[in-house]
């Protein structure tokens, strides 16, 4: 299989194979050209050795073609991580239908959609980044998870793959939990495949009552389930006395929504989960809670856990490992030594032996503030990376308020009298506070690119403060004979508040508000809760009487009458929407820096150079430069010495110099290139594509293009 002995070649020059004694890749032992796998190799180390485009001549680099997808709404998301495979480009549009394009021309070769009528007709949208390619005896298929389904593609026609599943399609939502309850799961990242192994992580919501994100492995050829590994273990698994379990209550979360990581030579698979839920309240999850937040190493044929490492103890403040662990190998004392990479949304860069998990460079276990809110019982320390340095800003003061302009100052001062700047890790209480970073801070899913040659890994990362502000919610443990209205008030609260606010209000652009949908049909509200609409999960797990009690409550928002309150009652405490502290403009409420790239030597720990990325054009206008933005995709080196990536607010394309972080070129394209770019050569030719779409979270206009960049003739 050509493809899997490409990757083989990779893994094994990542791994410290084909170098010469000084260390410099053997580019004669590794002849990989295309873009097969989800940021470009199963190690995710976003890297082409590619250098017909380098510091000399990038400044030449020109579109030579472009796609438009014609399927995107004005909320849609376009995080696709483009897939290059014998010619063919494959992506997966705003619209989630999956498009084979000519990587030469960006003509269109085929198209799949799963969408059904009522999807096609409405303003569906996905989050989708990418695919996954696998080939047995020169016949290539291609995974793609839709909603609850994976379908198996055939490479060549768009067409479902007849011996898989039910006639190509295999329902993941089975094999999840051992009872009979309804589940709710989906996969923004793409699976990876080992062997004849599909490997998939899931997501999953982030409310009280949402779906376990268990890891698990099916038969490539067939569909056929193969193992899992529960992410939060049952009984008689480690790591179970690590949960204070309460009998009737659910447990859900711990889930890899950023995608795996393949260790070929070992056959281990490595996993980053996210946060158990509820994210902000864990008096019902007490303990540590393995494997929530947590770096994994498991056996890819059997799904057995060889060791684990956690980044956050009882997390109550939504710290997820967003991207997948990075494979990579350093050199200590003249000596390759395998590690891997973990990001996280506080800016740590956790380093970690491929081996045993145990860290290369110290961790220290330090104290940290006790929880306020009644029943909770936050973890009394944190780990602390001492190398590498935190990329990002932690904790919050005064000091940190924005001096952008006076005008701005004054309006973030104001807003500041309202809160209380707290250090990295303090929980959330009933006074409101100030979070940093926040929950869209530090590294996100698009993860890293590693060079390994100069051992540089190179990183892009966002300063985004939130504002917290904790509600203490009384709610019905019976439910029975409620009006659908109340009821849909108490489903509201435990599945819809986060993200909508108590009072529906929302927190635009983001998640939008739900106080007038006069303008939205019935049908058009009920396919957005069970099969979710673009950064919205869906709610597949709820029973139709609930969805209808749900629809119910929006309709008609109703208060909970007190005289129901000699009913059996529970008190949580929820926060009150995803409120990002920014000023009168849309800008982060801090001083710049808001996004950077970095460059940190991986041998040595340090940080090489890190600079501003992007620019906010309403302050260029006002001649206020180098501030960065808010940046979503990821960044790929090559040997040619340069890093090219989208991912800022001002829409633009961009190449450093590795060596400096000087911009070197940059082209402003359509749409913010929300996305991680795909880097292959063709028929001698060098090509950068990236699927170029803004996104929602930037916050900057949706789009549909596909853009490809290269030297003229």
């Amino acid at each position: 299989m050509r493809l899997v002995l490409s990757c083989i070649l990779v893994v094994c020059m990542v791994a410290g194979y084909g170098e010469t004694e000084n260390g410099q890749k053997l580019s004669e032992f590794n002849n990989y050209r295309d873009w097969g796998i989800y940021r470009g190799d199963q190690g995710a180390n976003q890297y082409s050795e590619l250098d017909q485009i380098n510091k000399e001549n990038v400044h030449l680099l020109e579109p030579v073609w472009r796609y438009n997808t014609r399927d995107h709404t004005d909320r849609s998301a376009f995080q696709n991580n483009p897939l290059m495979i014998d010619s063919n480009l494959y992506i997966v549009s705003p619209g989630g239908r999956v498009i084979a394009l000519n990587a030469a021309t960006g003509r269109e070769i085929w198209d799949f959609d799963a969408r059904t009528e009522e999807q096609k007709n409405g303003d569906f949208s996905v989050v989708n980044r990418g695919l996954t390619y696998w080939e047995e005896d020169g016949e290539g298929r291609l995974f793609y998870t839709m909603e609850m389904s994976l379908y198996a593609i055939e490479a060549k026609t768009g067409k479902l793959v007849e011996g898989f599943g039910t006639e190509g399609v295999v329902d993941i939502s089975e094999n999840l939990v051992e009872d009979e309850r309804p589940v709710s799961v989906s996969a923004t990242t793409p699976g990876v495949v080992f062997e004849d192994y599909y490997i998939l992580g899931m997501r999953c919501g982030e409310t009280f009552g949402s779906s376990p994100g268990h890891i698990r492995a099916w038969d490539a050829r067939t569909g056929e389930f193969r193992w899992k590994f529960n992410t939060i273990p049952a009984e008689g698994e480690f790591g179970h006395d690590t949960w204070e379990f309460v009998e009737g209550e659910t447990y859900g979360g711990a889930n890899p929504w950023g995608g795996l990581t393949v260790d070929e030579r070992r056959g281990w698979v490595f996993a980053a989960t996210g946060s158990a839920t509820y994210d902000f309240y864990g008096a019902n999850r007490k303990g540590q809670n393995l494997f929530a937040n947590c770096v994994l190493a498991l056996n890819a044929r059997t799904g057995e856990r060889i060791w684990h490492y956690q980044t956050v103890h009882h997390d109550i403040w939504d710290m997820d490992n967003p991207p997948s662990p990075i494979l990579i190998t350093i050199n200590q004392d003249g000596y390759n030594r395998d590690a891997v990479v973990q990001l996280t949304k506080m800016g740590f860069v956790f380093v970690l032996d491929r081996i045993t998990g145990e860290p290369i460079f110290p961790v220290e276990e330090r104290p940290v503030p006790a929880s306020t809110l009644p029943g909770e019982e936050a973890w009394p320390t944190q780990p602390f990376p001492l190398l590498p340095p935190p990329l990002v800003r932690q904790g919050f003061t005064d000091e940190d308020l924005s001096d952008v302009t006076p005008e701005i100052h004054a309006f973030v001062s104001e807003i500041y009298e309202k809160y209380r700047g707290v250090p990295m890790y303090t929980p959330f209480s009933m006074t409101p506070q100030v979070m940093l970073p926040g929950m869209s801070g530090g590294m996100e899913w698009h993860g890293g690119s590693f060079d390994p040659v100069s051992r540089m890994l190179y990183v892009n990362v966002n300063e985004m403060p939130n504002l917290i502000d904790m509600l203490q919610v009384t709610t019905l443990v019976d439910d029975s004979g409620l009006s659908p209205e109340i009821k849909g008030r108490l489903l509201y609260q435990a599945n819809c508040v986060a993200c909508h606010g108590v009072e529906l209000q929302g927190v635009p652009p983001v998640f939008p508000p739900l106080q007038d949908l006069s303008m939205r049909t019935d049908p058009d509200l009920l396919t957005s809760i069970r099969l979710g609409k673009g950064t919205m999960p869906p709610y597949g797990n709820l029973p139709e009487e609930d969805i209808q009690a749900l629809l119910a409550f929006l309709r008609n928002p109703v208060k909970i009458p007190t005289d129901l309150m000699d009913r059996p009652t529970k008190t949580v405490y929820l926060l009150n929407g995803y409120k990002r502290f920014l000023d009168d403009q849309g800008h982060p409420a801090i001083k710049p820096p808001w996004g950077t790239l970095a460059a940190v030597n991986m041998n040595t720990a340090e940080i090489k150079w890190q600079v501003p990325l992007g620019e906010y054009p309403s302050l260029v206008a006002q001649g206020i430069r180098n501030t960065g933005t808010l940046n979503w995709g990821g960044v790929v080196a090559t040997a040619g010495g340069l890093l090219f990536i989208g991912a800022t607010a001002d829409e633009k394309m961009r190449a450093f110099d590795a060596d400096t972080g000087e911009v070197l070129w940059e082209y402003k394209m359509p749409y913010a290139g929300c996305a991680t770019p795909a880097i292959f050569e063709l028929m001698g030719k060098q090509y950068i594509v990236i699927c170029a779409g803004g996104s929602p979270k930037t916050p900057v206009r949706s789009g549909d293009a596909v853009i490809a960049f290269a030297l003229p003739e």
